[in-house]
């Protein structure tokens, strides 16, 4: 009887242990975090999450792409964000963005994972990769917050697998200058005045071209967007590959035909990082126009101050609205069991503190809407940016790598002289190929 009774004491004691204290990743256990004294919202910080709180001593481990790990808005949010959560230990790993599949990939085979990594959600997902965090995002209630855009790159077959960090999409830059000097008053607004425009202002002496296209897949999807049609056709959960689509072959013959054909625009260089010719090209007078992104204006203000006083933008010629989305998003690699830790900071680099942070110091742009209302963005250059932000779409080609790969190269192909229709019909099997087995 007094064996049973002091079993029975000795279990209440220990109920009464682990309502007072808990054990987190690395099984030490800790009192509850109470909430600080100060209001965290006002501060455009997300509100304390008592069940972070809660966690014992938890170590996480985030895999940030090199250009963003040790920037200061990034380590200064960590920084708060484990004042606040004083549980919470925090290693940074910066990895080279082209890397980072890779090296997820290895981890989750290896079962060794980060508790975070940053690429695009939904091609991890895609791949089984990620955990699916549906239940975190519907806990916090604030999904009406971000860019449409920006939860569609985190979102493979309905289900979301991570935050969307920073956004972006591509727009056509032009000297405003030559234009008015050549009697044009305004930017092309379709790829057959694009073309025209290219050239009427590409002089035949070699000296100036009117546009320095690009061989980059991802950049060139935006002008697929921008004709009207997809990569990939999505009917519910049923994914078919679309790379040969009419329009897709129409599009790709004109835009690669500036350089092969009209010799509007030299070719480009056989190199992985496209962007560095045509900012050069445009920078020096060379080129009229090119098509990239918000992050060019910095760059030609910063490098190319002359060119950047005659610098215009506007929405990328097309038969309908939208470009490519570009940007990253965060996620946890499957097998993580610090999902909610992690999701809780992943809230911190995107909070209104720390997201117009990112946007004004690194040129990062914000996933959510209402940031878009900052001064920065009165800016005239960057109005066309945000205009072409609502109706971006996600590159998810890349949920495929096979495709993907089948898809950079047809680009490359035809830039260097192959046929069109061929190529991508070429492309088209493979990419076929791809989208069938992952099923």
């Amino acid at each position: 009887m007094m064996k049973k009774w002091l079993f029975l004491v000795l279990a209440v004691l220990l109920v009464l242990s682990g309502c007072q204290s808990s054990t987190g990743s690395s099984g030490e256990k800790t009192e509850p975090v109470k909430a600080p004294d100060r209001d965290l919202t006002a501060e455009g910080l997300p509100e304390f999450n008592e069940k972070v709180g809660e966690l014992g001593k938890t170590d996480l481990e985030i895999w940030l792409a090199a250009d963003y790990a040790n920037t200061a808005p990034i380590q200064d949010a960590i920084k708060e964000f484990k004042e606040v959560y004083p549980n919470i230990s925090i290693k940074t790993v910066g990895i080279e963005w082209g890397d980072m599949s890779n090296k997820v990939k290895l981890a989750v085979s290896s079962g060794a994972v980060p508790d975070m990594a940053h690429a695009h959600a939904f091609a991890m997902g895609a791949q089984g990769l990620a955990e699916p965090v549906d239940d975190l995002w519907e806990e916090w209630g604030e999904e009406d917050k971000f860019v449409p855009g920006g939860i569609e790159d985190t979102t493979w077959e309905g289900v979301k697998y991570g935050m969307p960090i920073d956004v972006n999409t591509t727009i056509y830059l032009y000297n405003k200058k030559v234009f008015e000097e050549n009697g044009i008053k305004e930017a092309p607004k379709t790829l057959d005045e694009l073309v025209d425009v290219s050239k009427k202002l590409t002089k035949k002496d070699g000296s100036r071209y009117g546009i320095v296209t690009s061989a980059s897949g991802w950049s060139f999807f935006g002008n697929v967007i921008a004709a009207g049609t997809n990569t990939l056709k999505f009917d519910g959960d049923k994914v078919t590959a679309n790379l040969n689509d009419p329009k897709i072959v129409e599009t790709m013959a004109k835009y690669t035909g500036l350089a092969t054909v009209d010799k509007s625009s030299p070719v480009p260089p056989p190199q992985q990082r496209q962007t560095d010719h045509p900012v050069a090209m445009f920078g020096t007078g060379r080129a009229v126009s090119f098509i990239s992104g918000p992050w060019d204006i910095a760059r030609i203000k910063n490098e190319f101050p002359d060119a950047y006083k005659d610098l215009a933008t506007a929405k990328l010629p097309g038969d309908e609205k939208g470009s490519v989305l570009g940007g990253g998003s965060l996620f946890v690699p499957k097998g993580s069991k610090d999902k909610v830790a992690s999701f809780e900071l992943m809230k911190w680099f995107v909070s209104d503190k720390y997201g117009i942070r990112l946007a004004k110091e690194q040129g990062r742009h914000p996933v959510k809407t209402h940031l878009y209302e900052d001064e920065m963005y009165s800016d005239p250059l960057l109005k066309p940016y945000v205009e072409t932000l609502q109706d971006a779409v996600p590159y998810k080609l890349e949920a495929y790598p096979e495709a993907n790969d089948a898809w950079g190269k047809a680009l490359r192909a035809v830039f260097d002289g192959a046929d069109p229709q061929k190529t991508l019909d070429e492309a088209q099997a493979i990419a076929e190929k791809a989208v069938n087995s992952a099923k």
